[in-house]
């Protein structure tokens, strides 16, 4: 975050243990969240990097590229996902459309279709989708 993001949660009292303040005459929380698009190309990058664990399962960019040789037949699931999605050339990698459309509901659905239709022979594909 900029000097200026880091002043105005100084002066709010914003903190790791308190990410929210209190509306000044509602008193409603008012909850503060970093710089979305900067950690969406983050998950992202670490996506296409050097992938995920979760629940002892490893979840990465692979389930990404066999959707994409699915893709290449005339079936055509994730028709906004191309290679440049995961394989990020440099100007590309500050947009955050790119980001979005990976962690996409869109893309979430044809790795299901695939996986239950196709055997997308990825072992993990359920944990990709959830």
């Amino acid at each position: 975050m900029g000097p200026t993001n880091v002043s105005l949660w100084n002066s709010l009292g914003i903190s790791i243990n308190k990410t929210y303040f209190d509306h000044p005459e509602t008193k409603n929380k008012i909850y503060i969240f970093a710089d979305v698009p900067h950690l969406l190309k983050l998950a992202r990058n670490h996506f296409v990097n050097r992938g995920y664990n979760y629940k002892n399962k490893f979840i990465g960019k692979q389930v990404v590229e066999k959707v994409l040789n699915l893709n290449k037949n005339d079936l055509r699931l994730a028709y906004k996902i191309t290679n440049n999605h995961i394989n990020i050339p440099g100007p590309k990698k500050q947009s955050v459309s790119l980001e979005a459309q990976l962690f996409s509901n869109s893309l979430a659905k044809a790795i299901s279709y695939c996986g239950q239709n196709f055997n997308l022979d990825y072992n993990n594909w359920q944990e990709v989708i959830l």
